[in-house]
């Protein structure tokens, strides 16, 4: 497995990717999304995009992120690690994807919303340069629970005067890619 994580390809999700996207949801969120809600962002709304990773020779599917650009705004609507997977980067090279994502974009920030219990995502957000700026209440189901809102502000660090915040977002969204668009291990 170690040796796969060199071997990582990025590309956008496809039909084809739909049951290998379901295990990765259904492992990693109490309320999972329906297949149907997976293909209408993958299909059906012209602002929504999502990015699958691939390991290995074998190209089986081990992350993914669904986003939405919303005029200025990149929301970041879901995220999720194969649990065999976990903790070895990946969310970080998920973020970083994103961060690439709403730069070329042209988006001015990032948002995304985070259960209030989960703090293993909260922190690794907050790692890639994410603030809290808000609470929604109730807003997940099963179980019910606030949401904490996050944000990154790309403008901000933009019009830093000082050579400390605009290294901060290169670092932030630094990706060694290969010409298929691939991550190579850091």
């Amino acid at each position: 497995m170690e040796s796969a994580l060199t071997q990582l390809i990025l590309t956008p999700g496809e039909i084809t990717d739909l049951e290998e996207i379901m295990v990765i949801e259904r492992a990693s969120f109490s309320f999972p999304w329906t297949k149907g809600m997976v293909l209408s962002e993958l299909f059906e709304n012209p602002f929504s995009f999502s990015t699958v990773v691939r390991a290995g020779d074998t190209r089986k599917i081990i992350a993914q992120v669904f986003m939405r650009l919303m005029v200025d705004e990149l929301h970041l609507l879901n995220l999720g690690v194969h649990p065999a997977w976990r903790r070895r980067g990946l969310g970080t090279r998920l973020i970083r994807h994103v961060l690439s994502t709403a730069k070329a974009k042209e988006a001015e920030r990032v948002i995304l919303e985070v259960r209030d219990t989960n703090h293993a995502a909260q922190a690794l957000y907050q790692k890639t340069g994410f603030r809290r700026i808000g609470l929604r209440k109730n807003y997940y189901r099963k179980p019910k629970e606030n949401a904490l809102l996050f944000q990154y502000d790309l403008n901000t660090l933009h019009r830093a005067s000082d050579s400390q915040g605009q290294e901060h977002l290169e670092k932030s969204i630094e990706l060694a890619t290969d010409s298929c668009g691939g991550i190579k291990a850091a």
